[in-house]
């Protein structure tokens, strides 16, 4: 049986970040993932720029920076956001996630692929992991003080380690493929419930002549993505269909508890993802990096207890308890929408240049969108608009109203009062 500090199963952007935080702090580090491939796991694969201040990057994953984004109403109507400098930059998901990895292993981390964790043990005296045998090299057996889970979300190592899952219903559904487009400049959005209930559709570049069409729903989709490739292809924006469509899942809110005696959890398996447009690699990273801290106190302490553990849930919650419960009264809000309210809300917002006003704040950020939403919600005319749609809206716009003043605390949020949600 190998013996490790701590081993992290699950090879995504939170597994290697706290891999390679721990192992660059001097711990000897295991991480365990069922594919063979670092990184090849579906995401469209856009971060904004404080993700990249925080996180560097390397050019040579780099597909496109945007500065500016076409939304595309339920009756075709294109309005396009822009600002002055680039916001988000859309990246090779896979290549960038393998180069976290690559930092994990040279400073030490070593990495076991291939093989699924089929069973977890938490004792008193330490973890036992157990894989299964799909590779043909038989059962492998790990042993750590403690376990870092960070493989997907509703992952079954939550029930291994004696967590609770997140709830079935607090999940979407994202679907994805490769296509051929030419021209495409800004990544365009695609709204109404032909395209995808109660979320989005979306064409993003990749490349001169490539492009991601993808979208995402908390409803069963029955044939929209079909339809969706349909419409793009009728419209002219896309050419072919260039790879298979393929589908993952998404977390809307985090499980109950993210930690256990020797146990943590980060990234997707947490909740920590943007519930307003499915992204997660940059709080995926930062979770990362403060699961890293607070399992270095225990091993320092050496107490790994739930009691020691649970500063690192306390941390994260101050850091993205406000970003991730706003963002679900937002997405709340918006699922109640017709289309025809869609089309009236995207008429007076952008077409009337009250977008403008949100997007030019100082303060916008694409990764941080609870100021821009709370800042809508404030407006007069915005609230008065929102309530004009119908009785729907109304109950999501009071939740919104209730951060503002400082109540609308959902199960599994918390935050501090006068914390910034930019100070990781």
């Amino acid at each position: 049986m190998e013996s490790f500090d701590a081993i992290v199963v699950g090879a995504g952007p939170a597994g290697n970040q706290t891999a390679l935080s721990l192992a660059e702090s001097g711990h000897h580090v295991a991480v365990l993932d069922w594919r063979r491939a670092v990184g090849d796991k579906l995401c469209t694969g856009i971060i904004g720029i404080d993700c990249v201040r925080r996180f560097p990057l390397d050019n040579s994953v780099v597909h496109h920076r945007a500065a500016a984004a076409t939304v595309v109403s339920p009756a075709g109507n294109r309005y396009r956001i822009a600002r002055g400098e680039p916001q988000a930059t859309v990246i090779d998901r896979a290549a960038y996630v393998a180069g976290i990895a690559r930092r994990a292993m040279d400073a030490g981390a070593e990495y076991r692929l291939g093989d699924r964790v089929t069973g977890v043990e938490v004792r008193p005296g330490g973890v036992e992991v157990s894989t299964g045998g799909a590779s043909g090299r038989g059962v492998g057996r790990f042993r750590g003080q403690m376990l870092v889970i960070a493989s997907g979300f509703r992952s079954p190592l939550m029930d291994m380690a004696g967590l609770p899952r997140g709830r079935r219903r607090d999940l979407m559904i994202g679907s994805q493929v490769e296509v051929e487009a030419d021209g495409l400049v800004d990544a365009e959005v695609y709204l109404g419930r032909s395209i995808a209930p109660g979320s989005f559709g979306w064409l993003v570049p990749t490349g001169e002549s490539t492009a991601l069409a993808g979208l995402m729903s908390q409803e069963r989709l029955n044939g929209h993505m079909d339809d969706f490739l349909r419409c793009l292809s009728r419209e002219g924006r896309v050419r072919r269909v260039a790879g298979r469509v393929r589908s993952w899942g998404i977390p809307l809110r985090p499980p109950p508890r993210t930690f256990a005696d020797r146990v943590l959890v980060v990234g997707d398996a947490a909740g920590q993802v943007k519930p307003t447009t499915g992204g997660g690699i940059y709080y995926a990273r930062l979770s990362g990096e403060l699961a890293a801290d607070t399992a270095g106190g225990a091993f320092a302490a050496a107490d790994y207890s739930a009691r020691r553990l649970a500063g690192y849930e306390r941390a994260w919650k101050v850091l993205l308890g406000r970003e991730l419960r706003v963002g679900y009264f937002a997405r709340l809000l918006y699922s109640t929408l017709a289309d025809s309210q869609i089309e009236r809300l995207l008429s007076r917002v952008v077409g009337d240049g009250m977008c403008d006003e949100l997007v030019g704040a100082r303060d916008f950020s694409f990764d941080w969108h609870s100021e821009t939403i709370l800042r809508a919600a404030r407006n007069r005319e915005f609230r008065s608009l929102v309530l004009s749609l119908g009785p729907l809206a109304a109950p999501s716009l009071a939740r919104l109203a209730g951060v503002l003043l400082g109540r609308g605390q959902a199960p599994g949020y918390a935050r501090r009062a006068g914390s910034s949600p930019r100070s990781p």
